[in-house]
């Protein structure tokens, strides 16, 4: 919590600083003799003495004159003039030390020196003498550069990073001061040698007169501290712990104590610094601003009073001390106080005043303490009417107190009623439940007026749950909110229930764990009344438990189906889906998953049978011939298979087992969905899924075969984004050079064929194994010329690896043949069989169809050749053939 910072506080640190070069520049005028040194201090100490005094007694007058009388608390008396007239004890402090420092300069000399010598001082005694002479101007711009340091500091927001940056500060500046300051050089005046040098705290006497001087300025400094209006941190005991820290090391603490360790004077005020700011200063700054909150309360500044007041409870939430100022200032506040001091309202604590009122009704009052009350009643509900529901509270309290129970009542209903306007939800909920029970329990003369029947009004019956369920809250162990809370949810209706979620959604203050409990009771009770009402509060359980809602709703469709109720039984297995989405299917407990996941199989299996008894009616209709009918029923049919595969894709993507089955389930139900282009590639889809996991599935080979047939090169290309890496190119190939390999395919089977092709160059265009299979589709159905194009194109592009390696050999192959035995051109097929013969599965075939090309070009000499290689091979069928053709050819 930051302080607000004035520009009187920045004042106050430069002052603090100047302070200390000043007190800094007269310690340095240190003499080596310890008389000489006294006389020295107690001049000084006189001037700034008599400051001080005279602050003092300025700051006393002015407190007696505002009505503060020393006698009436002599201990607290001083303490209040310091926090009470910083003015007063800066100005007599900082006035009293800086005429003692310039009553040794120069032109001082016409009127101090008379005085000096009242005191038996001479002029020589009190004059500054060079080089510290000097030096003033230096210690004054130095301290006052110090105080706006230590302001900027104390701006630092974060106390714990305020207390090391004070710490560290602090070490720095002793070992600074103790490294350096005794190295100072001054001229040693010798006319022998005016360059001489020598140490300015040569001696130990003047090392230990410094060390002297400056712990008697260090209780001064903390002075100013204490009764500075800006609020004391720890940059000031970072200050004064430094400046022990260099006198203890000049006095040589170190060295003077047996058994010290030379880092003495470093520990020691750190070690102070941690116990003063850690453990004093907290306490003492609460301190002084409550007693300059008591301060001002006494002398009628309210205002100022309530802030220091409220500044010391934000340093100290739990200061009683702070806590009964405040009690105080608020109990002495009236209306017409409000009218003299109108600043007031905006920074009064309203809840005080109304602690007061309640002090005072709930037990009996007097008539006086009464109309005490009503005035603090008064005050609130004019000057903050957001404490207007707990003002009527007060209000129809002090009503009973005075037995004006319809009045009372009537003021009651008005809190009791969430359609009265006007008062805060946040100051109105907390009354609730004292209210209600102000309305069942009180006076008869009251609770004959309201009583339970006040709860059959609307919304009256929730708002006193919540009510009752935050007593519970917060006092577990109330037998009367335990009594109320029996009789409420006994008589709760689920319309209730369902009015107040539709007004402000689920309520935050409802035992739903409770009305779970009193639904499982009642589900299965053979009572149709009792049974309904056990099933209501399950429905309302099921709203506000999403981590047991599923099986919540899975005991409320077991009860459903029981009784035959099949609509209902679907309508939970929904609520089922829904709440399990909603809390996050992988955030429910194991058993409560396998409840949403079994839902939504059975959700999917009755969608199935839906669909399925409506696409019954479209195949009777198509037997009928009435194309018409059969497509409305289709499209009848096809919301439920939608809506199963909705479902086992939520079954499969949530964690549900039987994947494979899943797969092979909504590719099912996509096959069955006629008229939906989408819906085929869809199930080609799902069957190429679940062979991932079983390749061998016979069903699933056989699916594939029909949906692949299915699909249609149209809608193939206009999803080939989506479904592409889907697609199995591989298969399709395969099965049309399966088909193409069988030399009594018939028309159907090469129409097939030629499909799987055209769907594969959807996918792969520009695949060699692709064209290859179109090339030789084309060629079993008459096609020469576009054959032998695509066998052309093939050969032009690259050959490829693998597979299109192996594709565009086989086409080179393919093209020769068809070149050499159909086309007539020997000159071509000779170059493709060439190239063919590079390839590792070439053999003595294409060493004959080489030398056959030759022949028919009328090369005999390499036509020999090449039938002579083929004679090689013994065992091979050609053999026979090749020997023949030597044989003709040599003829």
């Amino acid at each position: 919590m930051k302080p607000i910072m004035t520009p009187w506080h920045r004042n106050e640190y430069v002052l603090k600083g100047l302070f200390f070069g000043l007190w800094i520049f007269f310690a340095l005028q240190v003499p080596t003799s310890p008389a000489e040194a006294w006389r020295d201090i107690a001049w000084v100490l006189g001037w700034v003495g008599t400051g001080l005094a005279v602050g003092l007694a300025l700051g006393t007058g002015r407190l007696m004159r505002r009505g503060v009388k020393p006698w009436d608390n002599w201990k607290a008396f001083p303490l209040l003039v310091l926090l009470e007239s910083p003015v007063f004890i800066y100005s007599g402090i900082m006035i009293g030390l800086t005429a003692g420092v310039l009553s040794g300069r120069d032109f001082a000399q016409p009127w101090a020196q008379p005085l000096a010598e009242l005191f038996g001082l001479s002029w020589a005694e009190i004059k500054h003498n060079p080089p510290v002479g000097d030096w003033l101007g230096f210690c004054a711009v130095g301290g006052a550069v110090l105080g706006f340091g230590l302001y900027r500091m104390r701006q630092i927001e974060d106390g714990m990073w305020r207390l090391a940056a004070g710490a560290g500060a602090a070490a720095l500046l002793v070992y600074i001061a103790s490294t350096y300051l005794l190295d100072i050089k001054v001229s040693a005046n010798d006319p022998a040698d005016p360059d001489k040098l020598v140490s300015f705290f040569a001696s130990p006497e003047a090392r230990q007169n410094l060390g002297i001087y400056l712990l008697l300025g260090l209780p001064f400094f903390y002075l100013l501290t204490f009764s500075g209006e800006a609020e004391e941190s720890e940059v000031e005991i970072m200050t004064i712990c430094a400046g022990l820290g260099v006198a203890l090391h000049l006095l040589g603490f170190a060295t003077g104590l047996p058994g010290v360790s030379g880092a003495a004077p470093f520990l020691l005020p750190v070690t102070l610094y941690g116990v003063y700011a850690i453990r004093i200063l907290p306490g003492l700054r609460v301190f002084k601003h409550v007693l300059r909150g008591f301060s001002y309360m006494h002398h009628g500044q309210l205002g100022l009073a309530l802030k220091f007041f409220r500044r010391a409870l934000e340093l100290n939430p739990n200061s009683e001390l702070a806590s009964e100022g405040m009690r105080q200032l608020h109990n002495g506040i009236n209306l017409v106080t409000l009218e003299r001091y109108p600043d007031l309202i905006a920074d009064l604590d309203f809840k005080l005043c109304l602690d007061r009122a309640t002090a005072l009704l709930m037990t009996p009052p007097t008539p006086a303490g009464r109309e005490e009350a009503g005035r603090f009643l008064e005050l609130v509900e004019q000057k903050k009417p957001v404490y207007l529901a707990r003002v009527e509270y007060l209000r129809a309290i002090a009503f009973v107190h005075s037995k004006q129970y319809d009045a009372a009542a009537e003021t009651l209903a008005r809190l009791l009623s969430p359609e009265t306007p006007g008062y805060h939800p946040a100051v109105r909920g907390p009354l609730l439940f004292d209210a209600w029970s102000l309305a069942i329990d009180g006076p008869k003369g009251l609770s004959d007026r309201l009583g339970w029947r006040e709860l059959n009004k609307p919304g009256r019956r929730m708002e006193a749950i919540g009510a009752v369920e935050r007593k519970l809250k917060a006092d577990p162990g109330n037998d009367k909110a335990k009594e109320y809370r029996t009789v409420l949810y006994a008589e709760l209706q689920e319309g209730e229930f369902v009015a107040a979620v539709a007004t402000a959604g689920a309520p935050a203050d409802f035992s739903y764990e409770y009305v779970e409990q009193l639904g499982y009771q009642l589900a299965d009770d053979n009572d149709p009344e009792r049974r309904e009402r056990g099933l209501g509060y399950l429905r309302m359980a099921g709203r506000g438990l999403p981590d047991r809602a599923p099986g919540i709703f899975k005991k409320l469709s077991d009860v459903a189906e029981k009784y035959g109720d099949a609509t209902s039984a679907r309508g939970c297995l929904e609520q089922i889906k829904i709440s399990a989405r909603t809390f996050g299917p992988r955030n429910l407990a194991k058993e409560q998953r396998e409840i949403y996941l079994n839902a939504l199989r059975r959700l999917a299996s009755t969608a199935e049978a839906e669909g399925d008894a409506i696409k019954g009616q479209a195949d009777a209709a198509e037997a009928a011939g009435d194309r018409a009918a059969r497509e409305a029923k289709d499209a009848e049919a096809r919301p439920y298979y939608e809506s199963a595969v909705a479902d086992l894709q939520l079954y499969r993507d949530d964690g549900g087992g039987a994947v494979l089955e899943a797969y092979r389930k909504i590719a099912e139900l996509y096959g069955k969905m006629r008229g939906v282009p989408n819906h085929t590639l869809n199930a080609v889809v799902n069957v190429e899924a679940a062979l991932a996991y079983s390749s061998l599935d016979a069903d699933l080979l056989r699916k594939k075969d029909s949906y692949y047939y299915s699909v249609t090169v149209e809608q193939l290309t206009a999803a080939r984004e989506r479904v592409g890496k889907w697609f199995d190119v591989a298969y399709c190939v395969k099965k049309a050079m399966a088909v193409l390999n069988r030399a009594e395919a018939d028309a159907d089977l090469l129409d097939w064929a030629t499909h799987l092709t055209r769907l594969a160059k959807v996918i792969e265009p520009t695949s060699n194994r692709v064209r290859l299979v179109e090339a030789r589709c084309l060629l079993r159905v008459g096609n020469r010329d576009g054959g032998v194009q695509l066998l052309e194109d093939v050969r032009e592009t690259a050959k490829g690896s693998g597979d299109e390696e192996e594709a565009w050999y086989n086409a080179t192959r393919l093209l020769g043949q068809l070149y050499l035995e159909e086309l007539g051109r020997p000159d071509l097929a000779l170059k493709a069989y060439s190239d063919y013969k590079e390839y590792h599965k070439s053999g003595a075939d294409t060493l004959f169809n080489i030398a056959r090309c030759y022949e028919a070009l009328g090369d005999p000499a390499n036509a020999a050749k090449f039938y002579n290689a083929v004679t090689a091979f013994e065992e091979h069928p050609k053999y026979w053939e090749a020997k023949e053709a030597l044989t003709r050819l040599k003829g």
